[in-house]
C-alpha cells in the first residue's frame, strides 16, 4: 500500500516536519511520499523552491491549471493510484477530504483506499479569533452573531469529516478532548505535537559568538522573535509595544526579529511606530539558519492570547526554543505539556497576556537575565529537551505504530 502525505500548496514553513513524518514511514519499509497539487501560477512564483523539493526526493507534485479545478484533479489523481496499487492510505494536512469521501463511495474503490486526517490546530476557533479580533483584553470565545453561520459551518463540515476518517492526528491531549467532547464518542487518534525535532536543533557556543559579533550586540541583552508578523495571533505589534515599556527598565535590551521576508515591511512598521528603530535587528534568514540565531539569543518571546485557538496547539517554535536552551518570557498560551517543561526546569517566565509589567515580573525578569549568560545552563535546557521529546520520548515513536495499524484494521 502507498502512502500519500496530502498537504497545502505553501507548505514550505512547515517541510522539515512533514519530511520526518515521510522519513520515519520510509525507515519501517513503507512506500511513502508527500503530495502537493500546485496552482501553475503559484508554482512560478516559488519554482526554485518546488523544484528544491522535489529533487529531495520527499515531495511530489502535481501542477494544476488553478485552484478550482484541484478537487477534480485530486479525484482522477486517486481513481488511477487505486486502480494501478494494491490500496492507498492518504494523510490529508490542511486539505479538503472530500475527494477522498466522495471515491469512497464507489463500491470497487472503498475497500482501496483509507483516509486520516490531522488538525495542526482548530479551525472554528481560528475564524472567531481572527474575524472578532480585538486585542484587548482578548479575542471573543464564542462566535458573535456575524459569523455563526460560517462557524457553524465549518465545524459541522469538519465533524463529518473525523467521522469517516480512518484515524485522526491532533497536536495535543487537549485538542483529543475537545474533538471527544465534540463528536461525545472516543476517537481513533495518535497525538502528534509539531515539535521539531530536539537532535536537530541545539545551543552552539560557537555560532552565538559569531553572530553576536557580526551583529555588534555582544553587551546586549538579546530578546528573539521568529515567525510571521501578519498573523492576529502572533500579536507582533503588541509585543514591540511590551519591549518598548521593558526597555525603560533595562537600557542593554536589544530585539532581534526574524520573520518571514514578506512581512518585513509590516514588522518594520510596528518597529518604528514603538521607537524601537535604534535597538533592533530586523532580518529574514533561511530556515537553516535559525538555529543560529537562536544560539545567539538570550530569551525568546511567546506572547500569546490565553484563548482555545492557542490552547489546544503544542507550538513547534517555542520547541524550537527551548531545544537552543534559550529561556522564555510566555503567557503560557499552549498545551500544557510545555508549560509543564518550562515551570519544572525553571526555563522561563509566565507573564499575564495583559502584559503588564509589575514587580514580580520584574523580580523573576532579572533571574533569567543571570542565567542566560550562563552557557553551561543553555547546554544543560538544550539536553533537558533531547531528553524530554527526543530518542524514545519522541512522540514519533507513535506515528509509524498508528499508520500500521490503520493500514491492517
Amino acid at each position: 500500500m502507498r502512502i500519500y502525505h496530502l498537504v497545502q500548496p505553501y507548505f514550505f514553513a512547515h517541510h522539515h516536519f512533514h519530511r520526518r513524518k515521510i522519513e520515519a514511514l520510509r525507515k519501517a519499509g513503507f512506500d511513502a511520499w508527500g503530495l502537493a497539487f500546485i496552482p501553475e501560477k503559484t508554482f512560478q512564483q516559488q519554482k526554485a523552491k518546488y523544484k528544491e523539493c522535489i529533487n529531495d526526493g520527499v515531495m511530489k507534485i502535481i501542477r494544476i491549471g488553478n485552484e478550482k479545478n484541484r478537487n477534480t484533479r485530486l479525484i482522477f489523481f486517486f481513481l488511477i493510484e487505486t486502480i494501478i496499487r494494491n490500496g492507498i492510505l492518504v494523510h490529508v494536512l490542511r486539505n479538503d477530504p472530500s475527494p477522498l469521501i466522495t471515491l469512497r463511495k464507489w463500491p470497487f474503490i472503498r475497500k482501496k483506499i483509507k483516509y486520516i486526517i490531522e488538525y495542526e490546530g482548530d479551525t472554528p476557533f481560528e475564524l472567531v479569533y481572527q474575524s472578532a479580533y480585538i486585542e484587548d483584553p482578548r479575542p471573543p470565545i464564542e462566535p458573535p452573531l456575524n459569523i455563526k453561520a460560517a462557524y457553524d459551518r465549518i465545524l459541522k463540515e469538519q465533524k463529518e469529516y473525523v467521522r469517516k476518517a480512518d484515524g485522526v492526528l491532533l497536536m495535543s491531549y487537549e485538542q483529543i478532548k475537545l474533538w471527544e467532547d465534540r463528536l461525545t464518542v472516543p476517537l481513533r487518534t495518535c497525538w502528534l505535537p509539531s515539535l521539531s525535532d530536539p537532535s536537530r536543533i541545539k545551543f552552539d557556543e560557537k555560532k552565538r559568538q559569531e553572530i553576536r559579533n557580526h551583529l555588534g550586540i555582544t553587551d546586549k541583552l538579546v530578546l528573539v522573535y521568529v515567525g510571521n508578523a501578519i498573523c492576529k495571533w502572533q500579536r507582533f505589534d503588541k509585543m514591540c509595544s511590551f519591549i518598548s515599556n521593558l526597555i525603560k527598565i533595562d537600557s542593554s535590551i536589544w530585539f532581534l526579529a526574524i520573520v518571514r521576508y514578506d512581512d518585513l515591511d509590516l514588522a518594520q512598521e510596528s518597529i518604528i511606530r514603538y521607537g524601537l528603530e535604534s535597538c533592533t535587528t530586523l532580518q529574514n534568514v533561511s530556515s537553516d539558519e535559525v538555529t543560529n540565531y537562536l544560539s545567539a539569543a538570550d530569551i525568546a518571546l511567546y506572547l500569546r492570547h490565553v484563548h482555545p485557538m492557542n490552547l489546544v496547539v503544542t507550538s513547534g517554535k517555542l520547541g524550537e526554543y527551548l531545544s537552543a536552551g534559550l529561556q522564555l518570557i510566555t503567557t503560557g498560551a499552549n498545551a500544557e505539556i510545555l508549560n509543564e517543561f518550562i515551570q519544572k526546569k525553571q526555563s522561563g517566565i509566565f507573564i499575564e497576556d495583559s502584559l503588564e509589567i509589575d514587580d514580580r515580573f520584574i523580580s523573576e525578569f532579572k533571574k533569567i537575565k543571570a542565567r542566560s549568560m550562563d552557557t553551561e545552563w543553555r547546554k544543560w535546557l538544550s539536553l533537558e529537551m533531547t531528553k524530554s521529546f527526543g530518542n524514545e520520548n519522541d512522540p514519533f515513536c507513535a506515528y509509524v505504530p498508528f499508520i500500521r495499524d490503520i493500514i491492517e484494521h
